[in-house]
């Protein structure tokens, strides 16, 4: 059995590798992104190597969905996740949890979790003149 190999053959080969390199590419490439914070032990862990103390490993859950419109406010937020390398935009209509997590008297941790990924998150300050600040950076 003999293959003959024209050009048009090799061409189409060659796209096939080639694509099949960049779909491996991509879906490796998700997969070193993924922050894995599926159980309350590595949400804590994580929170921990960003530097700050909680109080305990005692959360409180809300689930909610990413708006399908960003308004003004939910624009400014995720300009902020965005400065943590978190972008809410690819999860437009999604149902995410927000798990939320003492770190000392008047401030609190916020992480949204996807399918048990950290999509984006914040520290905020619950004093009156309190501010929020992005999980990286601040």
């Amino acid at each position: 059995m003999y293959i003959t190999l024209t050009k048009k053959r090799i061409f189409i080969l060659l796209c096939v590798i080639v694509s099949v390199f960049l779909i491996l590419i991509q879906f490796f490439s998700v997969k070193a992104d993924y922050i894995d914070v599926s159980t309350n032990q590595k949400r804590v862990a994580y929170i921990t190597a960003l530097g700050i103390t909680l109080q305990n490993d005692e959360y409180s859950k809300k689930d909610t969905v990413i708006p399908l419109e960003f308004g003004n406010v939910y624009n400014k937020y995720n300009t902020m996740q965005k400065q943590s390398g978190f972008d809410l935009s690819g999860y437009k209509g999604q149902n995410v949890t927000i798990y939320t997590y003492n770190c000392d008297t008047y401030k609190v941790v916020n992480l949204i979790v996807y399918k048990g990924r950290l999509i984006g998150g914040d520290i905020c300050d619950l004093q009156i003149d309190g501010q929020m600040l992005p999980l990286k950076g601040s």
